[in-house]
């Protein structure tokens, strides 16, 4: 019966355990079979809380995890006392490749940013490495002088070393202040304030301003007075009558109008008939001003053709004006002359 026992404990033991490791292998087969790249980055930095097997995440996605943590000097023929952490990254995590330091595709991810720093999980003080894509004016590569054995991925400073040195930023502005002096300085202003307190003269102020609130009462009660007259009554009322004649005006001025509005579209009608006939006449003007060219064009070689018989009649014109106005003078000084002809000569025997 005990035999029987034991035997029952031993198969319970032995599937126990081949559960487990079924349960092992199926768990950790993604990890174990997963492709990782190794990849190194330089951190200028205290990594206190980091060790070997720390996550590395993107933006809170696990994609790796830290297999070597040493200084570049030990790694390097170098005198920068840098970090050196190498990072074991899953492949298939990323659309470049992380593996190939000489991508095209790695180095834009580079340039665009992709920068990698320390971060602390929660206040226990164990940070990880965190992966993002950063400002990359504001966080340039660290200078190195030798060249890496695996793909390089630049880092930054992490948020706690940035807040803390501006803080001690703050700390070193605000110790260079000169407090005895600023001190100084609040006192004299003080004192000058309270000087000016005393010698205002507070009391005729106080009484400038009832003097003006009880002046700005009476003006209150003026204005009421006169907006409750009957005068004013009576000035709204015929104010409202001039508004009731104007908006007669405005009826019987609004037919007129609005026959002028009708007759708008005949008178746009007739204009378009106008300008199209001027259109017309426009058009036919370039032919007239080419006749009337030609004309005068005829007309010149015609003058200068007849230029001589033309001089010739202009003269003759002007010898017949002449014997025209010798024939007016004389008819002026013996009219006689005109009717009778020259007068007879004298005779001989009267001349004896």
């Amino acid at each position: 019966m005990e035999k029987l026992s034991y035997f029952k404990i031993g198969v319970f033991v032995i599937s126990a355990v081949v559960i487990g490791v079924i349960g092992v292998v199926v768990l950790g087969a993604g990890a174990i079979f997963q492709k990782r790249s190794l990849i190194e980055t330089y951190i200028d930095e205290s990594v206190q809380g980091l060790d070997v097997g720390s996550p590395v995440k993107f933006r809170g996605v696990p994609v790796g995890r830290v297999e070597q943590i040493s200084l570049t000097s030990a790694e390097y023929s170098t005198r920068r006392q840098y970090v050196l952490v190498r990072v074991a990254i899953s492949s298939n995590m990323f659309q470049f490749p992380v593996n190939d330091p000489n991508s095209p595709a790695l180095k834009n991810e580079l340039d665009r940013g992709f920068r990698i720093r320390l971060a602390p999980q929660g206040l226990t003080g164990v940070a990880y490495l965190e992966a993002d894509y950063l400002d990359p004016e504001r966080n340039p590569p660290l200078e190195i002088d030798w060249k890496p054995y695996y793909p390089y991925i630049p880092s930054t400073r992490s948020r706690i070393t940035q807040l803390s040195e501006a803080v001690e930023r703050i700390l070193q502005n605000f110790g260079d202040l000169n407090l005895a002096e600023l001190s100084g300085s609040i006192e004299k202003s003080l004192a000058a304030m309270t000087k000016l307190a005393d010698s205002a003269q507070l009391d005729k102020i106080g009484a400038q301003a009832n003097a003006l609130l009880t002046e700005l009462r009476e003006t209150n009660k003026q204005v009421n007075a006169l907006v409750s007259s009957p005068d004013l009554k009576s000035a709204m009322a015929d104010a409202s009558a001039t508004a009731g004649r104007a908006r007669q005006l405005v009826e019987r001025a609004e037919k007129p109008v609005n026959q002028m509005l009708t007759d708008l579209p005949q008178v746009a009608e007739s204009l378009n008939r106008m300008v199209k006939r001027l259109d017309s006449v426009s058009s036919d003007l370039p032919e007239t001003s080419a006749q009337l060219r030609q004309t005068l064009q005829r007309l010149n070689r015609l003058v200068a053709s007849q230029q001589r018989e033309i001089e010739k009649t202009m003269e003759n014109l002007r010898g017949i004006s002449d014997n025209m106005k010798e024939i007016t003078d004389n008819s002026k000084k013996y009219p006689s002359q005109v009717l009778f002809g020259a007068p007879p000569p004298p005779s001989k025997v009267m001349q004896k």
